[in-house]
């Protein structure tokens, strides 16, 4: 009987996958996931439904993500609907010996209608590489409060800010103006990553941003002075109303309550209900 022979040099196979979702509202029943398309590694529970909002939770039912993967992830939210877009659980970008993974994101937000996206860490391991690209398409009267936390790192193994690469592309655009443009690329072998460090050794790092038709007024100001221990917390506004906010934290425990702080306020300010069920539904920060 011949030997099995294995050939290690084979470059290994991504997975393609993610969701493109797209939410109406219909009269008497609030808002619905009208259409929806589902692969790994991304998968998608059935929607809660409140308060005319359709909640949807995404999580990974694999490991997380290797090189060469992609994960994509396209949301409509049609005209007067309200939908917000959970992740519950962490996902990893796993240590790489070469190569990278791909996360894209694209939302479109018609005329008064609202999305949420508030996501769990995205924990980028020892030698991982991410490149990461989000596009948002929305009315100037809609409503969005889009989160992104990142951590340098497991913490439970003593990593800190050992990943490779960390690539990131933002474009906000409201009745097609770009309102806010983020594009950086972290590299912490190569010292690109010192602000952050200096802050704190093994900060976790999120990113929101707020828009809104109503009138920002004393919001700036009103998070500036969020006063929670071993936590930094800056606010601006967009060129065409919005807010962009950035937070640094010691720890987790202080970035969630940093986070939990922030969007309590944002979301007060935007004048809108949103349903209890978010809370319900996002257990990592419970």
């Amino acid at each position: 009987m011949p030997s099995l022979s294995l050939d290690l040099d084979v470059p290994r196979l991504g997975v393609t996958g993610g969701a493109r979702l797209r939410y109406e509202y219909c009269a008497g029943r609030g808002t619905q996931l009208s259409e929806q398309w589902v692969k790994p590694p991304l998968h998608l529970s059935k929607a809660y439904h409140e308060d005319d909002w359709a909640i949807s939770l995404l999580t990974s039912p694999t490991a997380g993500l290797l090189d060469g993967d992609l994960l994509e992830v396209n949301a409509t939210i049609e005209a007067g609907a309200r939908a917000a877009l959970i992740s519950p659980a962490a996902c990893r970008v796993h240590t790489m010996e070469s190569g990278f993974a791909r996360v894209k994101q694209n939302y479109i937000i018609g005329a008064g209608s609202v999305l949420d996206v508030w996501p769990a860490p995205l924990i980028l391991q020892k030698n991982s590489s991410v490149w990461q690209t989000t596009q948002v398409d929305m009315s100037c009267d809609s409503t969005l409060l889009l989160c992104e936390i990142f951590t340098p790192g497991r913490a439970a193994f003593g990593e800190a800010f050992e990943f490779s690469e960390w690539r990131s592309n933002l474009r906000i655009r409201t009745e097609g103006e770009l309102i806010a443009y983020e594009n950086f690329n972290c590299r912490p072998k190569i010292s690109e990553a010192l602000d952050w460090q200096s802050s704190y050794p093994c900060a976790s790092y999120a990113s929101l941003y707020f828009m809104s038709p109503e009138p920002l007024g004393g919001l700036i100001q009103s998070i500036h002075d969020i006063d929670i221990l071993n936590t930094s917390i800056g606010a601006s506004s967009l060129r065409s109303g919005g807010l962009g906010i950035k937070v640094l934290a010691a720890d987790g425990i202080c970035l969630r309550k940093a986070i939990y702080l922030v969007r309590n306020m944002l979301i007060t300010h935007s004048k809108i209900e949103f349903p209890k069920a978010l809370q319900r539904a996002q257990t990592f920060f419970n």
